[in-house]
């Protein structure tokens, strides 16, 4: 028995040295060890969020993961506004490397632009443009950062709203809120019990709710549309929120490229809703022509008078991406 005692005595003034260690270890050197900027705002956000402000949602993104900006519209306050969300919480964001489309069609970007820069005039709303060309990832993987960039430098902004660059703002006297983003009008449109379309999805189909309350409409953190391929990248909405900032982050991991999970970000989406149904669950779906017509196609995807957005998806396939553009940018409204 005295001999157990000895043995657990020794055992416990181990103990007890190695802790004192630790501690005097700990508060000499602790202050010789710094954190980033980014995980100090994380650690905050997380141990006091009472106090964080909305701007502290989004840390900041690695160097190689930013590219240069330019605010093309600011919209305003406007103590009047009673819409939900107002028009200077909403951002609409192109991000491209400046270029024309690989040549297809001249003077592309600086239309684009002007288009734009016209919707965000006449609605209030922030356009923001993000030149990819200085991240270190290939093009359609920077949608994800550019949008985080977008976050960090609009703090205020609710939603913010993707729209490829071979995309055109035809209707523009639609306001986003009346046509999309007001929490009563989700409801009314978003699509319910309707498959989610995925390459991955041959031996499981995930459906959209059979009913949406405003309580899940306010959950939502993805607002995008699908054709027969599945969900479509080229316009969708974003809300701004930490979740939305992680699930951005996740999407353009790049382990999943470079182990052949998905060679692109709408292949991806695809995974996510297959294998991932707390992901599923945030995205909304929203009739086709209401955010992403095409220029040809059934009545749920191709382009009508009065429709927002005409989305040249594929017109490289038949060589009249030029010609589709001349047309439909004659038709702005």
């Amino acid at each position: 028995m005295a001999q157990i005692q000895w043995r657990l005595s020794r055992i416990c003034f181990l103990v007890f040295v190695v802790l004192l260690a630790f501690v005097f270890y700990f508060t000499i050197f602790s202050n010789q060890f710094t954190s980033s900027d980014g995980l100090n705002q994380l650690q905050n956000y997380f141990s006091q969020p009472s106090s964080t402000s909305y701007e502290d949602y989004v840390v900041p993104l690695d160097e190689q993961l930013t590219g240069e900006s330019r605010t093309y519209h600011k919209a305003e306050y406007r103590p009047s506004d009673s819409q939900e969300p107002k028009s200077h919480e909403i951002v609409i964001l192109l991000a491209s490397d400046g270029k024309s489309s690989g040549g297809k069609i001249p003077h592309m970007f600086e239309q684009c632009i002007e288009n734009r820069i016209h919707y965000a005039q006449a609605h209030n709303y922030v356009f923001e443009y993000v030149n990819v060309s200085q991240m270190s990832v290939p093009p359609v993987w920077a949608k994800m950062p550019a949008i985080l960039q977008t976050m960090i430098k609009h703090p205020k902004a609710k939603w913010i709203w993707w729209l490829d660059q071979d995309a055109l703002i035809l209707n523009t006297s639609l306001s986003l809120q009346e046509h999309i983003l007001s929490p009563q009008r989700l409801q009314d449109v978003l699509l319910r019990d309707t498959p989610l379309r995925s390459p991955f999805s041959d031996d499981l189909t995930r459906k959209t709710p059979k009913e949406y309350s405003l309580e899940m409409v306010n959950t939502l953190g993805l607002l995008i549309s699908q054709d027969f391929e599945g969900l479509n990248a080229g316009s969708f909405f974003v809300r701004r929120s930490p979740m939305m900032a992680l699930f951005l982050d996740l999407w353009h991991d790049r382990s999943f490229r470079e182990n052949n999970i998905a060679d692109h970000e709408q292949a991806l989406l695809g995974y996510f809703v297959r294998y991932h149904p707390e992901i599923a669950a945030i995205i909304g779906v929203l009739p086709q022509t209401m955010i992403n017509s095409y220029p040809v196609g059934w009545e749920v995807m191709g382009w009508k008078p009065g429709h927002l957005v005409i989305h040249l998806a594929g017109c490289w396939v038949e060589n009249r991406c030029e010609q589709l553009w001349n047309e439909y940018l004659e038709r702005v409204s």
